[in-house]
């Protein structure tokens, strides 16, 4: 009787040891989901006076330290890159200006044949790399958060009708009759006026750049107010629309058309500053960018 009463006990502490054992768990693995879901980051907490269980929750808390103190290693390394970047772009701009302005002089003087195909080269190339030193420098201090936000009501019709006009001599000189769709109703964003003027220029040199034929821009008020600017490719086979707003992509992989890879991951970057997203999408040979607000 004393035997089957101690059994009985023990079986029941048992019982009680597991209950308590698997609730435990499950508070570890609920904790562990909070905090890889950064709702907390508080350690692991445990209530069962377990070694076993002390050990793996101590195990548990160390590792998270280690990941924590990572992470804040990977992000002040980061930033120091992008600080570095932007004061390395920032001191060869002012030299590369100089440059440019000795190149300009010397293509006014008098120079044979040979010599002014070498300063066009000289020029052409020099002009490169400055797009690429300022593009360094913009995209640093968009992800930086120094670029300061103005939102206020715009006329979205108005900013569009500039920029095209600003650069119809440019559709011209590339052999390009642009289609602008634009609507009879006025339509109005909450932004920012001048990140809406540079993000509507970088889609604009997108396709002078890369289309010979085709473009349409337009703007449409549906479910959102949509900017489009859409353009004929050469092979859409080599575009992946799920990286034309990463840094460097570019479909020409010798780069050989002087791109930098930045100018649409600026326009992206510049979107989400005035709460709008940018879009890509190819149908048939036609590749649409789109501002969405």
């Amino acid at each position: 009787m004393i035997i089957i009463l101690i059994l009985s006990i023990s079986i029941i502490l048992l019982i009680s040891y597991v209950f308590h054992l698997k609730t435990q768990i499950k508070s570890i693995g609920k904790q562990l989901e909070n905090i890889s879901e950064g709702k907390t980051e508080k350690k692991i907490d445990i209530s069962l006076l377990d070694k076993d269980i002390e050990y793996l929750a101590g195990n548990i808390n160390r590792n998270i330290n280690y990941q924590r103190q990572l992470r804040i290693d990977v992000l002040r390394n980061e930033q120091k890159l992008k600080d570095s970047i932007a004061n390395i772009s920032h001191d060869l701009r002012t030299p590369l200006t100089s440059i440019i302005g000795y190149l300009q002089l010397l293509e006014k003087s008098e120079l044979s044949e040979n010599q002014r195909e070498k300063i066009n080269i000289l020029k052409k190339k020099s002009e490169i790399l400055q797009n690429l030193i300022t593009s360094f420098f913009e995209i640093t201090i968009i992800e930086n958060d120094s670029v300061h936000i103005n939102l206020e009501k715009i006329n979205l019709n108005n900013i569009l009708s500039d920029a095209l006009l600003h650069n119809i001599i440019s559709f011209k000189q590339a052999g390009i009759e642009p289609i602008f769709d634009l609507p009879n109703t006025t339509i109005f964003v909450e932004s920012d006026k001048m990140i809406l003027q540079r993000i509507i220029q970088n889609l604009i040199s997108n396709m002078l750049k890369y289309s010979s034929s085709y473009v349409n821009i337009s703007l449409a008020q549906k479910e959102h107010v949509e900017l489009s600017f859409a353009n004929k490719v050469a092979d859409p086979k080599k575009i992946d629309v799920n990286l034309l707003f990463q840094k460097f992509y570019t479909a020409d992989r010798s780069r050989s058309s002087g791109s930098t890879g930045l100018g649409l991951s600026i326009v992206k970057l510049l979107a989400e500053k005035i709460n709008a997203k940018a879009v890509a999408e190819i149908e048939d040979d036609i590749l649409t960018l789109k501002i969405v607000f």
